[in-house]
């Protein structure tokens, strides 16, 4: 039986030129569809988690400054893009959601290895819900495979640039063995590739990313266990 009950996964929750990526209005967007949403998760100065995808806040909220030099306190006062959204605490898509759709949790790069970690799984402890950790980062999944065991962990992969191409599965089972994921995000360019290939001869539990048309989701659809999609309805 596959870990992930619902197999669509809303990018960053259903945005648009509207609605701001991870922001708590996008996840409500998604709770309409009951799709699982997928979002990233970083901290603050001050050690807050929230929810944010970039390391600076330029592109989201015209602002050049690295989310992990400023408090939480300067982020309450910023919008994303041209809305009435705020970066949202993780703890606050907790509330909204309530237990009612699967989380994919994307922990990005960042300098506090364990003290992010430490604070997510504190948080998780008082949520009564569906959900999964995972990254690009070996150090991060390390963590959780040496202090959370239980906690389902995924490996997210994209392929190399194409010069080191012949490289991918090198690294991939380098990051795997490591970290030995309970299931792989991958880059969706790589569905026709050795790496897949080696997933799925080890029964691994795949997931893909990111789906931009249906068109795509067609071509891929019975290869993966879950679609994490955006611009589009399923």
């Amino acid at each position: 039986m596959s870990l992930f009950k619902n197999r669509f996964i809303a990018h960053r929750g259903l945005h648009n030129n509207l609605i701001p990526e991870n922001s708590l209005l996008s996840f409500s967007k998604a709770l309409e569809y009951n799709y699982a949403i997928e979002f990233d998760l970083t901290i603050t100065k001050d050690e807050k988690v929230v929810v944010f995808h970039d390391d600076n806040l330029l592109r989201l909220c015209n602002v050049d400054k690295d989310i992990e030099n400023v408090t939480y306190s300067h982020l309450q006062e910023l919008n994303l893009h041209n809305s009435n959204e705020k970066i949202p605490l993780f703890k606050e898509v907790l509330y909204l959601v309530n237990g009612k759709i699967a989380l994919i949790i994307e922990i990005k790069k960042h300098n506090s290895i364990g003290v992010l970690e430490d604070n997510i799984v504190k948080l998780l402890n008082n949520y009564d819900g569906e959900y999964f950790i995972c990254s690009f980062e070996r150090n991060v999944l390390t963590w959780f495979k040496n202090n959370n065991p239980h906690l389902k962990r995924g490996l997210i992969f994209e392929s190399n640039p194409k010069k080191f191409e012949k490289y991918n599965k090198i690294l991939f089972l380098y990051k795997y063995y490591k970290t030995k994921a309970d299931f792989i995000s991958l880059d969706y360019k790589l569905l026709d590739s050795s790496v897949y290939d080696f997933c799925k001869k080890n029964n691994l539990e795949l997931i893909t990313w990111t789906i931009k048309n249906k068109e795509d989701y067609e071509n891929i659809k019975k290869k993966v266990n879950g679609v994490i999609f955006e611009k589009f309805i399923l």
